[in-house]
């Protein structure tokens, strides 16, 4: 529904659409006991202002990069299409920032810039390409599979936000947790 939405509004309504989907998935994540209705998506709209910055900054800089590398010649449509994740990767995550720390747009690129540069996030970014591409792989085989792809592609990332930046554990202590007992013999 988010996505139908965004395509009839041309795009406008997307970062506020992909930041409620966000919320839906922490509430389900965080085992909320009021269960999210299909309304909860337009409470990305809260952020409108903030999303609709990010993404234009967005297109500034794929139409500057994009003016970058055709002016270089003919590049492959595999390296196109690799630049297109790492962007789509740093704008999931600025979206994550913005919807989870309330972040302004500028704070929350500048955020994913300054955890990239740490050498640490390379993982996570990674993670978000590979979400990404399954996301738009249920789009790309056939159009309804998006319905079951791209709210996984928003849980996933709300699971990846937790685990790094929540109040869990950082590290799961595999030693120390409880091993079953021995199945009984289960001979005759």
């Amino acid at each position: 529904m988010a996505t139908m939405i965004s395509a009839i509004t041309c795009g406008l309504l997307t970062g506020p659409l992909m930041v409620g989907m966000l919320l839906i998935a922490r509430r389900l994540l965080k085992g909320d006991p009021d269960r999210p209705q299909a309304g909860d998506v337009f409470r990305g709209l809260d952020f409108f202002i903030q999303t609709l910055l990010l993404l234009v900054i967005t297109a500034i800089a794929v139409l500057v990069l994009g003016r970058l590398l055709m002016s270089m010649g003919r590049i492959p449509i595999i390296i196109g299409w690799l630049i297109d994740l790492v962007v789509y990767a740093v704008v999931m995550w600025a979206l994550v920032f913005v919807a989870y720390e309330k972040a302004t747009a500028i704070d929350a690129i500048k955020k994913v810039f300054t955890l990239i540069k740490s050498g640490s996030f390379t993982v996570p970014l990674l993670f978000a390409m590979v979400a990404g591409f399954l996301g738009s792989l249920g789009l790309a085989v056939c159009v309804v599979g998006g319905f079951f792809t791209l709210p996984l592609t928003y849980c996933l990332m709300a699971c990846c936000y937790d685990t790094l930046f929540g109040d869990g554990p950082e590290v799961i202590d595999l030693i120390s947790a409880q091993t079953p007992p021995p199945p009984p013999d289960l001979r005759l």
